[in-house]
């Protein structure tokens, strides 16, 4: 799929089908390390959610001039789940036909979008306007723990009476998932 497409499918997301996208993301990332935890809070158009999952790099490999983070949220990216009965659940309530596009889809649909990941004991951040980055990835501090965060702005409101709907479906088909809904 190319990038013009991702842009035209994420002009047509509504603010709850954006939060849909992102938990997607948070699922794939539970079906890999099952004791990840997820929690969403949103208010009008804005949101944050956390998962306590493996955190992803951002700063770039060695050998490679763009960091994985960078890579997913601004190219066509797909994220599978290691598990064919999640991929199934997703595929249902969020993904349809199309499929995974990955996390640059919430991005470009997002007005603004802060990517903070928690790995390697260090704390990176990197903030981007309407799919854009502001600016290079910057080091926050250092942890024990691990995961991600994205604080987040859609172009809509957000309809939280169907995000609570679909994130009580998502907890009852994935077998052991649990997210944390705080609707303010």
């Amino acid at each position: 799929m190319q990038r013009d497409e991702i842009i035209r499918v994420s002009r047509q997301l509504s603010g709850d089908n954006v939060c849909a996208e992102l938990l997607a993301l948070s699922i794939v990332e539970f079906s890999r390390t099952r004791e990840t935890r997820l929690a969403l809070d949103i208010v009008d158009s804005r949101g944050v959610l956390r998962d306590t999952g493996r955190g992803m790099r951002l700063t770039p490999d060695r050998g490679d001039t763009l960091s994985h983070a960078k890579r997913a949220l601004t190219g066509h990216y797909p994220c599978i789940s290691s598990n064919s009965a999640v991929d199934s659940v997703l595929h249902d309530l969020i993904w349809g036909d199309r499929g995974s596009l990955g996390p640059s889809l919430a991005n470009l649909a997002c007005s603004s979008y802060r990517f903070t990941s928690m790995r390697d004991r260090e704390i990176w951040s990197q903030r981007y306007l309407c799919g854009q980055p502001t600016g290079p990835a910057t080091m926050q501090g250092y942890t024990k723990e691990t995961g991600t965060q994205i604080e987040f702005e859609t172009v809509s409101s957000i309809n939280q009476v169907k995000v609570k709907l679909r994130v009580q479906t998502l907890c009852e088909r994935v077998h052991g998932l649990f997210i944390s809904l705080r609707q303010v």
